[in-house]
């Protein structure tokens, strides 16, 4: 059991639909699943006599092949792509971009985040030109800080070209649903799993 980064494509319009809807995205992520907590009412609601209005709005219907995962191999597929282990810049750093929360909604690991289509094209173009060469690039263990990588232990036992060939794996199925998700339009939403 470990960390998992989780994707899931989806059109502009949906996301739209499902933007502050915590319920109908726990729904939309986790159809077989009862995973949406209904939040406790706070101290002024209680005092207020508030209550939320329910979340009956539709919920988007799901398309064959919308999802991926980069596995436990995510941090370290980050941190070749754009050297950085926190956020990162630039279009390859599609991994670290989490200032998009798509709604108050804790999955037990954080929320739910849209990549918009717009930066899901950037991604897809800089990454489909990325030779492995290139990916391998920063590669070099001694060099890494692989203290603040998720899977840098494994490095640092030795399993090096296991996890290289890992990395590599899970790229490439990075790249594939990036550059499907644009030649539909599609944003992004992500979430650890």
């Amino acid at each position: 059991m470990g960390i998992a980064y989780c994707l899931v494509r989806t059109s502009p319009e949906n996301i739209e639909i499902l933007r502050n809807r915590p319920k109908a995205l726990a729904e939309f992520l986790y159809p077989e699943d009862d995973v949406y907590e209904e939040p406790k009412p706070g101290f002024f609601s209680k005092l207020l006599g508030s209550t939320p209005k329910p979340d009956a709005g539709p919920i988007p219907n799901r398309q064959e092949g919308d999802e991926a995962d980069l596995d436990k191999a995510w941090h370290i597929i980050h941190y070749l792509l754009c050297g950085d282990a926190g956020r990162g810049e630039g279009p390859l750093a599609l991994i670290g971009d989490d200032l998009n929360p798509l709604a108050d909604l804790d999955l037990g690991l954080g929320k739910p985040n849209v990549i918009s289509a717009e930066r899901v094209r950037q991604f897809a173009a800089a990454a489909s030109v990325l030779a492995t060469e290139q990916f391998f690039a920063r590669f070099i263990p001694e060099q890494m800080p692989l203290t603040d990588l998720y899977m840098g232990d494994v490095i640092e036992r030795g399993d090096v070209e296991d996890i290289r060939e890992y990395a590599l794996e899970n790229f490439e199925g990075l790249r594939d649903f990036a550059n499907l998700a644009a030649e539909h339009g599609d944003a992004i939403i992500t979430y650890y799993c």
